[in-house]
């Protein structure tokens, strides 16, 4: 008897392919992610690596695209915010900004019961690196007390 003969064969019928974009979660680990709250911003840790780990960005907003751009700057640029924690590990903090957010939150008519989370990828503009973030479409849950946690 063949391993195969042990082996049930079944129907494909009903089934349907649960689509890619429903896992996209599992995906924020290793992919540059932005997170808005009403009160403040962060982005993940992978969002830090693509930009080589740079102390300092300048946030830009497309308010009419609804996207986010990160450049990487120095100390001299007079619009710097500091996004690591700490240079020597690396790691994403949440940045409060609820001047910054509150105004996306009313411009783009958003919930502020709610947190928004989109991916972001890396582009160039005159041959600088920097990260995309589009809010067309981004996760959304309800903002809670565990949220506020993170």
């Amino acid at each position: 008897m063949e391993f195969n003969d042990l082996i049930p064969e079944i129907s494909h019928d009903g089934f349907q392919i649960v689509s890619g974009d429903m896992f996209r979660h599992m995906q924020r680990i290793s992919l540059p992610s932005a997170t808005l709250w009403h009160n403040s911003i962060s982005f993940n840790k992978a969002s830090i690596h693509a930009l080589n780990n740079c102390e300092r960005i300048r946030i830009e907003v497309n308010s009419k695209t609804k996207c986010i751009l990160i450049v990487p700057v120095t100390m001299k640029d007079k619009n710097n915010v500091q996004w690591l924690k700490n240079n020597k590990d690396p790691q994403a903090r949440k940045i409060e900004c609820i001047a910054f957010t509150s105004q996306l939150y009313a411009t783009w008519e958003w919930n502020k019961d709610f947190v928004y989370r989109t991916p972001g990828r890396v582009v160039t503009i005159d041959k600088k690196v920097m990260l995309l973030y589009d809010f067309n479409n981004p996760e959304k849950w309800l903002y809670t007390e565990k949220a506020k946690a993170n």
